[in-house]
This record gives C-alpha cells, structure tokens and sequence, in this order.
C-alpha cells in the first residue's frame, strides 16, 4: 500500500459522524461483515468505528485492538444507537462490551496458500435500554484469506463458524476486495448471519474501500437482505479504521 496523507477534514468528518448516527441490537454493524486472517502487529493499536442505517435504526459500532504479540489481537468493543422503529421509544441505547480474541496461524502468501485464523468471542448481556441482551453470547469462527497477483491486487476472504445466544445459528462469509487504482478498491460480500449479531439473515452488500496509508482506511457500502425471516432491510454503511505507531 502507498503511503500518503490523509485529509484532516475527511477524518473530521468521519467521527464527527459516527457520533451523530446509532445501531442494531447485537453488535451487527461494521461495513465489512467477513473477517480477514490478518491481526493488527505487534505492539500496535487499531480503531475501528462505523454506522449504518436501515429503516429500523441507526447504529454505531466501536472497537479498540491491541497486539501483544506478532500473531494474537485482543478486542474491546461497544455499540450504541438509535431506534427508529415506530414500535419502539427513540431513546439512545447501548450494548457492550464485545471481547474478542483472534489468533492468526498463517499468513497469506501472495499467488500461495491462504492465510488462517481462529477468533472467539462473546458479549454479556449488559447494556441500555432496547439494545440491551437478555443472555450471554458467544462465537467464535474460522476466517481464511487469499492474496493474488500483485501487492495484494485481489483479497478473497472466507469465514465459517457458529455463534449462540437466543439460540446457536451457523455463520459463513466470502468476501472479496479488488484494487482499481491506487487506494481505491472495490469490494463485495454475500453473507448468512453474523458473528456479532447471531441469526440476522443472509444479505449481500457492495462498495469501496479506500486505503490512504498503511494506518488509515475508509469504507462505504450498501446492500440489503437475500433471506430470512425476517428478512434483513436495505441500508447503507460507512467505516474508518485507523492503525497507531508502536506503544511499547
């Protein structure tokens, strides 16, 4: 990835709006629902916020990664947000916190074999309001990845696993992000579940990821529900992930 400033305005206006928007009970909101087998690095810290929109709520989802190692990522999360339901009172609610683990086996090797991780998870059933849980949830779930041609000109992901809660539901993921010039690439997803949200339906989206620096990206998609029941509703979603220096 090439190195290049990042317009302070455009972070600005990022978290500006991740602090206007809200969420989905369970924690499924981040633009990217299919996981890659990369962790953060050693020492280094990730955050990652993103919103999306539906006609049932806006939501707002925030995570904080750590390495300690080369090879293990440890997460913290929460999600607040809004209800837009009518049946529902729009009063600001929250869900948290997410605790994850992820361990990364192998790297993807470019044209080679895939990359392999193994994350697990659960969320307690704290929280405000109508985003609060009635139960423990926990996942946990396999993500490969598969880097082709150049300078990761193509990245295939894949996720399978199960996640419990009102009841346990499968999860799997494939994924793919495309470079079309410099930074921007073009990504899409067709997915069953979410290891966040337990059984949310299956559902595709589509859009871009643009990659300013090694530390900086930004996300936007769309999509809307294949199956279920119920079935999930269009929305729309934006997410931006930033990569410290070493801490320590």
């Amino acid at each position: 990835m090439k190195n290049s400033s990042v317009p302070l305005a455009l972070i600005a206006a990022c978290l500006a709006l991740t602090t206007l928007l809200g969420i989905r009970p369970a924690l499924a909101v981040r633009p990217f629902v299919t996981d890659d087998a990369r962790v953060v690095g050693e020492h280094l810290a990730q955050v990652e916020t993103s919103v999306r929109r539906d006609k049932s709520v806006f939501t707002n989802l925030n995570l904080l990664a750590l390495g300690p190692t080369d090879r293990l990522e440890l997460t913290l999360g929460f999600v607040d947000g809004i209800p837009l339901d009518r049946d529902q009172a729009r009063i600001f609610s929250a869900q948290g916190p997410l605790m994850q683990a992820k361990y990364l086996f192998f790297e993807a090797k470019p044209n080679g074999a895939p990359g392999f991780a193994m994350i697990a998870g659960a969320t307690p059933p704290w929280g405000l309001q109508s985003f609060r849980a009635k139960e423990w949830r926990e996942f946990v779930y396999a993500a490969f990845t598969e880097s082709l041609f150049d300078n990761d000109r193509v990245l295939i992901h894949a996720n399978i696993g199960l996640t419990s809660g009102d009841s346990t539901v499968g999860t799997w993921g494939i994924g793919t992000q495309f470079r079309v010039h410099g930074g921007f690439n073009w990504i899409f997803e067709i997915f069953q579940n979410d290891p966040y949200g337990g059984d949310t339906g299956g559902a595709f989206q589509t859009g871009f990821r643009h990659i300013f620096s090694d530390k900086v990206q930004l996300d936007m998609t769309g999509g809307t529900g294949l199956w279920g029941n119920p079935r999930p509703s269009a929305y729309f979603g934006m997410g931006l992930r930033i990569v410290t220096n070493k801490l320590w």
